[in-house]
């Protein structure tokens, strides 16, 4: 009998070693603007790229966790018809010393961020569309329009940005994009997944021939693909996981209640970061279909939006209330 017991004992701290994954709050930025926007942002090395909708592109020296630098606010107009038209900053993906920033009616903004508290254009492209999304492929953007689907452009020419396709998709406003050669996919909110196919060149691109458009009953606001599995997150309706092997049609194969709205994922090795409008949640993913929740953290006010990890980091864009948004960092362990 003593034996079963150390033997349990032994088993159990195995276990709890194994699958010991949790996150604490370290540190907090806030700030409150009257007119902002929240939607993706990215950091590189201890910069971190922060689109704010009307209030524009705002970039911080983060190295001091308690006291975000200021280094400089991204914010420009065309005139049209006589009027000042200023872009909105919705959300970025930053590559080496660039910053794709989906600049709204702007349409997309290449900046060179090699010195951050000065950043310039490199190249434009818009067409009279608002730009919400970019995913960069090679020398391709993935454009995402709201309420006008997708549309790929060639930058390798950042003097003559030029359209190399498009799929127009009416009232579809394009939250994600998610690339899994030959294949992309695009997530619409309330309008669900759409999926394209593409060859090389780039060029010969249409929409694959599924039987019927993939659709969800809340909104779907964000998918990770992870060899032939699919995470999304669907809204009040969870964590759906996705059997993803392509060509075959998208098919359901788990769905998790979360605590809160999914938001937005992350996945870090075997771990699953789910954000949600009452905490984030943590899952062990070692069974690609069979998601265990192991942590999570739980809050009255915050509504968490976004995720980034930066080493032992998770930074979490939240907003509390109308006016008040920040970001949490919290120690991976």
């Amino acid at each position: 009998m003593k034996k079963r017991t150390i033997l349990i004992f032994i088993l159990l701290i195995f276990v709890k070693f194994n699958f010991a994954q949790y996150i604490f709050p370290v540190s907090e930025f806030r700030d409150n603007k009257r007119h902002f926007e929240l939607s993706n942002f990215a950091i590189k090395d201890t910069v971190l790229f922060l689109p704010l909708g009307e209030s524009g592109l705002h970039i911080y020296n983060i190295s001091d966790f308690e006291k975000f630098d200021l280094l400089s606010t991204y914010e420009e107009f065309e005139r049209r018809s006589r009027k000042k038209i200023y872009g909105t900053a919705y959300c970025v993906e930053v590559i080496d010393d660039k910053a794709f920033l989906s600049y709204g009616e702007l349409g997309l903004k290449i900046l060179n961020i090699s010195d951050p508290t000065l950043p310039f254009v490199l190249g434009t492209y818009y067409r009279h569309q608002d730009v919400y999304f970019t995913k960069v492929y090679e020398n391709y953007a993935f454009l995402g329009y709201i309420n006008m689907g997708l549309e790929i452009v060639d930058f390798s020419n950042m003097d003559d940005i030029i359209m190399a396709s498009r799929n127009n998709v009416k009232d579809f406003t394009v939250k994600d994009i998610e690339i899994h050669p030959p294949y992309v996919i695009i997530v619409g909110g309330r309008r669900g997944l759409r999926i394209f196919k593409f060859n090389e060149p780039i060029t010969s691109f249409k929409q694959a021939r599924f039987p019927k458009d993939f659709l969800t009953e809340a909104q779907a606001n964000k998918l990770i693909i992870k060899d032939k599995i699919g995470y999304m997150a669907n809204d009040f309706g969870g964590l759906i996981v996705l059997s993803m092997g392509l060509p075959l049609y998208p098919l359901s194969v788990n769905e998790i209640k979360t605590m809160g709205r999914a938001k937005d994922l992350l996945i870090q090795d075997n771990y699953l970061y789910v954000a949600t409008d009452k905490g984030i949640e943590v899952f062990d993913i070692r069974e690609p279909e069979k998601p265990v929740k192991i942590f999570e953290h739980a809050t009255k006010r915050k509504e968490y939006k976004f995720l980034q990890m930066q080493g032992h980091y998770l930074f979490a864009l939240f907003q509390d209330g109308r006016r008040d948004f920040g970001i949490e960092i919290f120690q991976v362990e």
